[in-house]
């Protein structure tokens, strides 16, 4: 009796024990991709249509920020680099050349930054673009208004109208920060009276100090006019004065970033380009600017072709597809391009339903019903068919590795921005903030560079405040030159450093083993919501994004791709056998770079070229480190 007791238990509890394995296969899933376009989806992952190893040499060189340090370069820029940075992104726009075109303002601090950069091994992105607050060379001066102007004027009457030039000369930052938002036609010598391009959006006092601007080119004309022609000349004169200032510090290795976004800052270039300061319009634009014949398209042509007269191997990067990256297919970039680059963001508090996309075409959802859940990732939107434009779309092999325009053997991907303002989290803390971000770190660079991106720059380098979007220390002004990293590092800034660590020894390979694997999640499972009757689970969301480093090692980023990276996280088990290693494991160590602690794991089977290992992991990556 006593031995059908224990039978019937040890069955009870081998039966328990099978129910708390859940399998999640197949885990490359190329139906996770099938959502037609324009709808969305809040159950499918569309990363894991596709799994990749990819380069860990190539992982190291492609881990950017954005430099914007107003001082102390010589510290900032060598704690970036022991980080493990190993290019920045650095805008010189077009309002830096001078009136006369002859030099860049304040060019020795660009060139201290770049001599830098050399020094430390940086490789620069360098963004060429022209906001309109400040869109090209440029006088300002203030007048002062001798007459009330009500909103809706098309005229205002100034003191003095002697540095005015029509059509060149304009009110500025009357709505926005914007030189020349008005510009004014016609002035009168005698009287003062200027009329406008367009009505005023607001009163103005008499007695009233205005801004004005002289621009020494005119905002977008269509393609082939003189105003477009001279704007398009101009901007080669600007671009040939930031080549020249490379090559005078000794650097042939760069990237070319032509633009930056056209959500905002971009009414000099975008669309309509002068329209946006007449109303009614003054020109017809036949072409759309983003294709052949459009005035943005053919500006990035002349650019490419003048950057690769000089340095053939030079980068040029579309940026013009920051934030509308479906707008012009890749077949149709101009010949030479190199990439294009994407911001995806996203990463603040997203509420649904409150801020689900369309929500008033039910049909665009393709599970007809809409979860309860915040969301808050480190990876951002842009991995999920939350919205509509996922880049996974391009990211993916079977569309990324075919897709180029002519001319170019490899194209690249950049997310030349991407990273996370606490505050948008609902984190206004020091310590939180500074975990959010280290955490932002890991999750972005792992899986990005993982998941089809070959560069990304985070943003940003500096923060004033712990709740900014920076990563340097804070008070990094007050900070000794010598200051060593292991006393004032932050903590994303030790993480980061720590996962590099991990793939120092990378080197070039020609190719890639590919790695497969299959997952089993282990113990009581954790849901994020349940919509439409299912259940998206955090198994569903386990990344693993694998990296060769070299012939005999192996780094895997292994993490829960929690949707809320702001609340507490509870260690989740996973088993896994993973396959094509073309060879023998013989050491296997899980190390986590947040805490700098090698964590224990389970090793279940080892085998030529096979492994099966069990693992707990957070929401975050820790690594899976393969040695053969």
């Amino acid at each position: 009796m006593r031995k059908f007791v224990q039978s019937i238990l040890l069955f009870w509890l081998a039966c328990l024990a099978s129910a708390q394995e859940f399998p999640v296969r197949p885990y490359v899933d190329p139906s996770q991709l099938d959502v037609p376009w324009p709808k969305h989806s809040h159950l499918k992952i569309p990363w894991r249509a596709y799994l990749e190893t990819r380069s860990g040499y190539e992982f190291l060189h492609g881990i950017g920020v954005n430099y914007n340090v107003p001082q102390k370069h010589e510290l900032a820029i060598r704690l970036l680099s022991e980080a493990g940075f190993k290019t920045f992104r650095i805008e010189i726009g077009w309002s830096n050349v001078n009136w006369d075109e002859t030099a860049l303002v304040n060019e020795e601090r660009w060139k201290e930054i770049l001599s830098l950069c050399k020094r430390y091994g940086i490789r620069p992105t360098i963004l060429l673009n022209a906001h309109h607050g400040v869109p090209c060379p440029h006088r300002f001066f203030e007048r002062r208004l001798v007459a009330d102007a009500p909103k809706g004027s098309r005229t205002v009457r100034l003191d003095d109208v002697s540095d005015i030039v029509p059509r060149y000369s304009g009110l500025c930052n009357l709505t926005d920060y914007w030189a020349c938002e008005a510009f004014i036609t016609e002035v009168d010598r005698q009287t003062g009276e200027c009329k406008l391009s367009k009505p005023l959006p607001k009163d103005l006092k008499a007695g009233e100090k205005v801004l004005l601007a002289t621009l020494k080119y005119l905002p977008a004309h269509p393609v082939g006019t003189p105003e477009f022609e001279a704007m398009a000349k101009g901007w080669l004169r600007y671009t040939q004065l930031v080549l020249n200032l490379l090559k005078s510090v000794g650097i042939s290795e760069f990237d070319i970033e032509i633009w930056n976004e056209l959500s905002f800052g971009s009414n000099f270039m975008r669309d309509f380009g002068i329209n946006h300061y007449y109303d009614p319009p003054i020109v017809q634009f036949k072409a759309d600017f983003l294709h052949p014949g459009g005035h943005a398209w053919e500006i990035a042509r002349r650019t490419i072709e003048l950057v690769k007269s000089q340095f053939p191997k030079v980068r040029c990067i579309w940026g013009f597809s920051n934030t509308t990256f479906f707008h012009t297919p890749i077949e149709q970039l101009p010949f030479f391009t190199d990439g294009q680059s994407y911001h995806p963001y996203g990463t603040g508090t997203r509420k649904l339903p409150e801020h689900e996309q369309a929500p008033n075409e039910p049909w665009r959802c393709l599970e007809g019903e809409i979860p309860q859940v915040e969301i808050r990732m480190p990876e951002g939107w842009a991995h999920t068919f939350v919205q509509t434009e996922s880049l996974m779309r391009l990211l993916n092999p079977e569309s990324r590795l075919k897709r180029k325009p002519v001319g170019v053997e490899r194209f690249y991907h950049y997310m030349t921005e991407h990273g996370v303002a606490p505050p948008e989290c609902g984190v206004n803390d020091e310590q939180g903030s500074w975990m959010l971000k280290a955490k932002t770190v890991l999750r972005a660079f792992c899986f990005w560079l993982n998941k089809g991106i070959d560069v990304m720059h985070y943003y940003c380098a500096y923060g004033e405040q712990p709740t900014d979007m920076g990563l340097l220390p804070t008070n990094l002004k007050d900070l000794p030159d010598d200051a060593k990293f292991e006393r004032v590092a932050t903590l994303p800034m030790r993480a980061l450093r720590n996962l590099v660590r991990t793939f120092s020894d990378s080197k070039p390979l020609k190719q890639t083993r590919q790695l497969s694997v299959d997952v089993v999640a282990l113990g009581k499972q954790t849901p994020i919501y349940t919509v439409a009757g299912k259940t998206l689970w955090h198994r569903d969301v386990f990344a693993f994004l694998p990296f060769q480093c070299h012939e005999r090692k192996f780094v895997i980023a292994v993490y829960t791709m929690s949707y809320d990276a702001t609340k507490p996280f509870n260690e989740e088990r996973f088993r896994l056998t993973i396959t094509g290693f073309g060879g023998l494991p013989r050491q296997v160590q899980l190390y986590d770079p947040l805490t700098d602690k090698v964590v224990p794991v389970k090793l279940l089977m080892r085998a030529r070229d096979k492994l099966a290992v069990e693992v707990p992991v957070m929401d975050y990556p820790r690594l899976l480190v393969v040695s053969l």
